[in-house]
C-alpha cells in the first residue's frame, strides 16, 4: 500500500484501527493485512493506523526501524526485534560471539526483547553496542526466549529476555554493517513519530474530529515520509526532524483534548503510555543544535 491510498481509505472511513487489547490480536491483524509487504515507511504508517493504543504504535515504528537498519534482511510476514541491551546488574552475563568463522557460537544473555511473545526473528548484537549482528530465530538450537511479566509502560506489549547457550552461528546469519547502530539511533524515534501521526489521523477521523487536527496529522505524515527518504544519519534529516517533532508535540496536545472529551477509554490508554510521546523526541533538539553549531557556529 502507498501512503496516498492509506490516507484516502482513512478519510473515507474504509480503514480504521482494529480492536487489539492483547498483542496476539494486533499481531494477527498485522499478518492478515500483510503489512510486511509494504515499503519501509508504510510499516510505520499502516501499522500505526491500525493501532488502537500506543503499544502498537511503538511496535509499528519499531518494525519500520528494523527494516531501515537491515535493508538486506529478507522480508517475512512476521515481526523482528533489535536485540542489543544487556543486563547491567551482573546477574546475567552479556553475550559473546566466539570461535573461528564457520564454527562460531553465541553465548550469554540479552536483557530486553520487544514483542517477545510473537517474534519470528531476532537481530542480536555480538555484545552490547558491538558488531556483528546475528539473525536468530527463537526456535534455533541453543536459543531460549523468556517472556516476562507485563510492565507498567507499554504493558500490552510482551517483553522478555533471551538466553544463548553455545548457539551455533552460520556465516549466512551474520550481518556486519558499520552503519547499523548509527542508523538505528537516527531513525527509531522518527518512525515512531510517523506511526503516531497515522494513529492520530485514523482516530481523529473515527471520532469526526476537527479538520485542523486531521490536516495537521496529514501534514506530519507526508513531511515524515519526505524526510525519511534522506540518508540517515545526515545533517539535513537531523535538523528537519526537529521541525516535525515540534509539530507533533502541538498536534498531540490537541489530540489529547479531543479524546479526553470524546473517547475517555482511549484517553486512559493514551495517558498510561504518554511517555512514548516525549520519548519519541529524545535527543532531537540536541542533535539539531549540534549540526547547526558545527556548520554555522553562532557568533560569540
Amino acid at each position: 500500500m502507498e501512503l496516498q491510498e492509506l490516507v484516502d481509505r482513512i478519510l473515507d472511513h474504509d480503514l480504521e484501527a482494529v480492536a487489539a487489547p492483547a498483542e496476539a490480536d494486533y499481531h494477527a491483524a498485522w499478518l492478515a493485512r500483510d503489512i510486511a509487504s509494504d515499503a519501509e515507511f508504510m510499516l510505520a504508517a499502516h501499522g500505526g493506523a491500525l493501532a488502537d493504543r500506543l503499544a502498537w504504535v511503538f511496535l509499528a515504528g519499531y518494525q519500520a526501524t528494523i527494516r531501515r537498519c537491515f535493508p538486506t534482511l529478507p522480508r517475512e510476514a512476521g515481526w523482528a526485534a533489535f536485540v542489543n541491551t544487556e543486563d547491567r546488574s551482573g546477574d546475567f552475563a552479556g553475550t559473546t560471539l566466539s570461535g573461528a568463522r564457520g564454527h562460531r557460537v553465541l553465548s550469554g544473555w540479552k536483557g530486553w526483547v520487544a514483542g517477545a511473545g510473537h517474534l519470528d526473528r531476532m537481530l542480536v548484537s555480538a555484545s552490547q553496542g558491538r558488531l556483528p549482528f546475528i539473525v536468530v530465530r527463537p526456535s534455533d538450537p541453543g536459543v531460549r526466549l523468556e517472556v516476562g511479566p507485563a510492565r507498567g509502560y507499554l504493558s500490552e506489549m510482551t517483553q522478555g529476555r533471551a538466553h544463548f547457550e553455545d548457539a551455533p552461528v552460520r556465516e549466512d546469519q551474520v550481518i556486519e554493517d558499520d552503519s547499523t547502530f548509527a542508523v538505528f539511533r537516527a531513525s527509531e524515534s522518527a518512525y515512531v513519530r510517523a506511526a503516531l501521526a497515522a494513529f492520530m489521523l485514523a482516530q481523529t477521523r473515527r471520532l469526526d474530529g476537527p479538520p485542523s487536527l486531521i490536516g495537521g496529522a496529514l501534514a506530519l505524515l507526508f513531511a515524515s515520509e519526505s524526510i525519511l527518504r534522506l540518508p540517515l544519519p545526515s545533517d539535513a534529516a537531523s535538523v528537519a526532524f526537529l521541525g516535525v517533532a515540534e509539530q507533533t508535540t502541538a498536534l498531540a496536545a490537541a489530540f489529547e483534548d479531543l479524546i479526553r472529551e470524546r473517547d475517555p477509554a482511549l484517553y486512559e490508554l493514551w495517558n498510561k503510555d504518554r511517555r512514548l510521546i516525549t520519548g519519541a523526541f529524545a535527543g532531537v533538539q540536541s542533535r539539531a543544535d549540534a549540526v547547526l553549531e558545527r556548520v554555522a557556529p553562532l557568533p560569540a
